[in-house]
């Protein structure tokens, strides 16, 4: 079993794009082998201040033994967040972000050095022009966004690999390239452009099962 904790976007981990009810009420999960847990709004930059919350989830549905926790943070960061303090602080990119994940692997790595068998699932792409969010913030251009996300994941990913956690993102399969930046494949984003949609069920079951996580 794979147990996915995060802010919203852990509900496509239920098998269906339909928000679910945040934690403790239980998600309604479709897939037999994915849990799905949303602990609220989150950022990754603070997910430090969840750990009461995470640690009850683990402690009540989580057979450490056997089953994964996959950590599922850090969108928010990439939207609404670190490009606005990217052009507060006058830092640079780079500066800003590794600060951001490094605070967010930190928790992480606590989980695993308890035993937990961990995922750090990579923060998904940016809304595009085509399918713009409206309805809280969002900062920077998408594809000023998807640097960022880009570069999140990729940071994120070098410290899993150094502690031998795995990683995994839906980031490259939902954008293209064209001239050294990503666009946003806006089918797979919902109708308010920051969740994955019902069709990236797929994708996601492909990404798991290409790790031999999961067999369907």
């Amino acid at each position: 079993m794979i147990h996915f904790i995060g802010d919203s976007h852990a509900s496509i981990f239920s098998g269906s794009d339909t928000m679910q009810p945040e934690w403790p009420n239980r998600s309604h999960d479709l897939l037999p082998f994915f849990r799905s847990y949303r602990i609220g709004p989150a950022t990754a930059y603070n997910i430090e201040n969840k750990r009461n919350i995470i640690d009850e989830i683990i402690n009540s549905t989580v057979n450490v033994d056997e089953d994964y926790v996959a950590f599922c943070f850090g969108e928010v960061d990439c939207r609404a967040h670190l490009k606005k303090q990217i052009d507060l602080q006058k830092r640079e990119t780079k500066d800003i972000v590794l600060e951001c994940v490094s605070r967010y692997f930190k928790t992480i790595l606590h989980y695993s050095n308890l035993g937990v068998r961990c995922i750090a699932w990579g923060p998904v792409a940016s809304h595009g022009k085509e399918n713009p969010y409206t309805t809280g913030p969002s900062f920077g251009t998408d594809e000023q966004r998807n640097e960022i996300t880009q570069l999140f994941n990729e940071m994120l990913k070098s410290m899993c690999d150094e502690q031998g956690i795995k990683f995994l993102t839906a980031f490259y399969e939902m954008t293209t390239e064209s001239n050294g930046l990503r666009k946003t494949n806006t089918k797979y984003t919902d109708s308010v452009g920051i969740h994955l949609n019902n069709n990236a069920v797929e994708m996601i079951l492909g990404i798991f099962k290409k790790e031999g996580l999961i067999c369907y």
